[in-house]
């Protein structure tokens, strides 16, 4: 049930706010910098809080490593001029281990966090729009991440689009089981 209504909340989303992306129709380009881990919140795994940093910083390595299969380009049909993980990179270094697990599986981000968590990026003010993916929930019990997809204006960091998204975890070992969740979300786009 719970899975039926996530389902039917995600599809009445998009219908919604549509995933309307004609603002990237102008853009040449778009800077990509990753998914941000740092305001997430792991329910019902068994590795530790340290594991998860790694496994994290893994995952936005995969970017680069495995760019043709993490290929946000493709999915969007416009030009990423540049993957830069070191914003995300920074912020999910700071993540406080304490912090990380959680028993609630209600667990979201309002649309002030998400502001904020933008807001927090170190990125370069210059003119562009950059995209970054926002992680929530990491659910092991539902073998599922929810994810925010954020569309950002790199100069001023006011939020252009984003929408709530999510994906079936899968894989062996911990970076790959998360990254499965993130290669959905990148086919979603």
């Amino acid at each position: 049930m719970k899975k039926l209504f996530t389902f039917l909340f995600l599809a009445t989303s998009m219908i919604c706010f549509g995933q309307n992306k004609n603002f990237l129709k102008e853009a040449e380009s778009i800077n990509f910098y990753g998914v941000d881990y740092s305001a997430a919140k792991v329910f019902g795994a068994a590795e530790s809080p340290a594991q998860f940093k790694v496994a994290f910083n893994e995952i936005n390595q995969l970017f680069i490593t495995e760019a043709k299969k993490y290929d946000v380009s493709k999915k969007l049909k416009v030009r990423v001029s540049e993957i830069s993980l070191d914003a995300v990179n920074q912020v999910n270094g700071a993540i406080n281990p304490q912090e990380l697990m959680t028993t609630d599986t209600s667990y979201t981000l309002s649309e002030e966090q998400i502001k904020q968590r933008v807001k927090a990026l170190p990125t370069q003010n210059k003119p562009g729009i950059g995209l970054v993916i926002i992680a929530k929930l990491l659910n092991k019990a539902e073998a599922y991440g929810s994810y925010q997809v954020v569309f950002f204006n790199t100069d001023t960091k006011e939020i252009i689009q984003d929408w709530a998204t999510g994906g079936k975890a899968r894989g062996f070992g911990l970076r790959n089981y998360w990254a499965g969740s993130i290669y959905k979300v990148i086919n979603n786009l």
